[in-house]
Order: structure tokens, then C-alpha cells, then sequence
């Protein structure tokens, strides 16, 4: 990876239904150092532990947040890593 050092899951939350667009952000994050083949399109963010990421469509960005915390309740605190341009 490029500028990121990750140890768990990839998440990407697309927050469309508009496969084009979902490929460009594939592509995207492809030339960011993020292999397509380990990200997964889900919104669960429960399912997320520390250390992984957490990818949103924020037009016109893909924003990404490392999950540096997971409370006993289920509570995800994440910090913003990039912002990318789509």
C-alpha cells in the first residue's frame, strides 16, 4: 500500500447504486495502492475492528478513515486518512 499501513478488513460504502460510478472508485483506489481484490462493497460498519478501513463516497470525494477504536458497546471511532478525488 501506498500510504496506508493496514492490518484488517477494507469496507467500501459507496452510497450509490450507479455501477459506473463504482468502478471509477474501484480505479481510483487502485491506482492509490489499494488492491481491488481486497476491498468489499458493505455498509455494516459494525463488523469493522481496529485497524481497518472504511471507505465512504462523499461527493466529489472517496474519503478514507482507519478505525482506531471499537468501544465494549459497539461504538466505531475512526480518523480521516485521505480524501481522494474522484
Amino acid at each position: 500500500m501506498n500510504d496506508f499501513n493496514l492490518i484488517g478488513k477494507i469496507y467500501f460504502a459507496p452510497n450509490t447504486s450507479d455501477t459506473e460510478l463504482i468502478e471509477k472508485a474501484m480505479l481510483r483506489l487502485k491506482e492509490n495502492g489499494i488492491p481491488e481484490e481486497i476491498i468489499e462493497i458493505n455498509y455494516n460498519v459494525q463488523n469493522l475492528n481496529e485497524g481497518d478501513l472504511y471507505i465512504s463516497y462523499d461527493p466529489p470525494d472517496l474519503i478514507l478513515r482507519e478505525v482506531y477504536a471499537k468501544t465494549q458497546s459497539g461504538f466505531i471511532k475512526m480518523k480521516s486518512l485521505k480524501s481522494i478525488k474522484l
